[in-house]
């Protein structure tokens, strides 16, 4: 019996030390050059704490515009939009940290990376 009870408690602790936070999607649609690109990144709806650290090499010459707080109050920076037409190809990295608290008064961390790749 009370291997039972180990085993249960060992199985909690390994699920809520593994929990992840869903980010979607797992990648970004290709843009393409002269044509409306329209994309959001969603994060699950969890209270971050200390907010989203969020960084990006798309610049405002690459005809693409980001929105880090694109959502609804209070989960404004939960969804990151990304739109614009495209002036020109390449690659853009999008980069996503933070973290939230567990149920067991811990704290989950996540880092999401995405490459926004314009083709011609």
């Amino acid at each position: 019996m009370k291997i039972k009870i180990l085993y249960l408690l060992f199985s909690m602790f390994v699920t809520a030390c593994t929990q992840e936070i869903k980010i979607t999607p797992k990648a970004l649609p290709d843009a393409v050059v002269g044509q409306y690109y329209n994309a959001k990144i969603e994060i699950e709806k969890v209270t971050l704490i200390d907010g989203l650290y969020f960084d990006t090499s798309i610049s405002k010459s690459s005809g693409l515009s980001v929105d880090p707080n694109a959502g609804v109050v209070p989960y404004s920076d939960h969804i990151i939009e990304i739109k614009g037409t495209p002036t020109r190809s390449g690659t853009y990295r999008i980069i996503l940290e933070g973290a939230t608290r567990n149920a067991h008064g811990g704290n989950i961390h996540f880092r999401k990376e995405y490459d926004l790749v314009v083709v011609k």
